[in-house]
């Protein structure tokens, strides 16, 4: 697992995350580092998020955190 953050230094606040996951089945370090370089290259594509990304993901963490939360008796 691999976890990038980008920082935005104005706001002093978190601007971009990512994580990249791959299962190692390589043990030439070239091959392992060009499957990580690909997947970060694709992880990246989507930077910056669209205004409805960034909404999205807020949703889907709002119901998240809903179904973790116990059921008022």
């Amino acid at each position: 697992m691999l976890g990038i953050e980008l920082i935005d230094a104005k706001a002093r606040d978190l601007a971009w995350r990512l994580f990249v996951s791959e299962k190692i089945i390589h043990s030439d370090p070239d091959k392992i580092w060009k499957t990580a370089d690909k997947n970060i290259i694709n992880a990246f594509k989507n930077y910056p998020a669209t205004e409805q990304a960034i909404e999205a993901k807020k949703a889907e963490w709002a119901k998240e955190d809903a179904a973790k939360k116990p059921a008022k008796p």
